[in-house]
């Protein structure tokens, strides 16, 4: 598989006036990248591995995301791994990015609370982190098809400025691939306020993919950008591992063997390679208080 050839394909079936850069028009970049003028946004393709991963800072995917916002330019780190994995969701993301997407005006549309199977069934397909467990799902629903989704927490105690109140957290949105339900976000986030009254909705932007515009326009507040979340990824099954969520077979094998001092030793004997993420943009929607 010629990931950067696919990916490449792809941006241009999208946006064909876009243009394949060199470092010397977008300097400090680690790898190929391809920019769309009309959009400003450059997509930063990241190969696993590729020569130089190992010498990067940690925060090094992170200050090029705010580096490049600073400049008004959107900077999408697509990593191989979502590629091969979630490949028919990254071109959705990507053919939105144009406005390429099939839009439904959220007006069109019927909010409904879901079961937890249909939640997870869609984010599985539409989300490029899949499902996640929550307390409240709600769905959008056009011609009898569920067109977008939301999910978020229970809630929890929290003090601001002195003063006590209710919590949640927005855990996941998403719509169906190559759909834009136009006003569909703010259309189930209106409804999960009617229904749960929270004094403040808390939330995050991935800074891989996201600028978080679209909370900006619903009223939240930046209220801080976290550290870079670390992975361990094989290149032969590129699927992403937290670090305190490694699958038991790892564990299990690690424990077995009990010969190395500690599991990224054992992990790096494995094949396996650390990365970083961008981090992300933190929001918060504050209510009551």
């Amino acid at each position: 598989m010629d990931f950067e050839k696919e990916a490449i394909d792809c941006i241009l079936q999208y946006n064909p006036e876009a243009e394949i850069t060199n470092r010397t028009e977008f300097p400090g970049l680690a790898c190929k990248a391809v920019y769309v003028p009309g959009k400003n946004i450059v997509f930063h393709l990241i190969p696993v591995p590729f020569a130089g991963l190992q010498n990067l800072s940690p925060t090094y995917f992170q200050e090029k995301s705010l580096e490049y916002a600073s400049l008004g330019i959107q900077l999408v780190h697509l990593w191989q791994d979502y590629w091969v994995t979630g490949q028919e969701t990254v071109h959705s993301r990507i053919a939105a990015f144009s406005g390429s997407s099939i839009r439904i005006h959220a007006r069109q549309a019927k909010v409904q609370r879901i079961t937890k199977d249909d939640m997870r069934c869609f984010f599985t397909v539409n989300h490029l982190q899949g499902p996640v467990n929550a307390r409240y799902n709600y769905g959008l629903y056009a011609g009898g098809q569920l067109v977008a989704a939301a999910s978020f927490s229970a809630g929890r105690t929290v003090t601001r400025n002195g003063v006590a109140g209710r919590s949640f957290e927005l855990l996941r949105y998403a719509s169906l691939l190559h759909h834009r339900v136009v006003g569909g976000f703010g259309k189930l986030i209106a409804c999960f306020i009617e229904e749960a009254q929270p004094d403040d909705i808390m939330t995050y932007a991935d800074l891989d993919w996201a600028s978080g515009k679209s909370y900006r326009a619903l009223n939240f507040e930046q209220t801080a950008v976290t550290p870079p979340q670390m992975f361990w990824i094989h290149p032969a099954d590129m699927i992403r591992y937290y670090p305190h969520r490694l699958p038991s077979h790892l564990t299990d094998e690690f424990k077995r063997r009990g010969r190395h001092g500690n599991i990224g030793d054992f992990l790096k004997d494995m094949g396996y390679i650390k990365i970083y993420n961008a981090g992300n943009l933190k929001y918060l929607l504050i209510r009551g208080y």
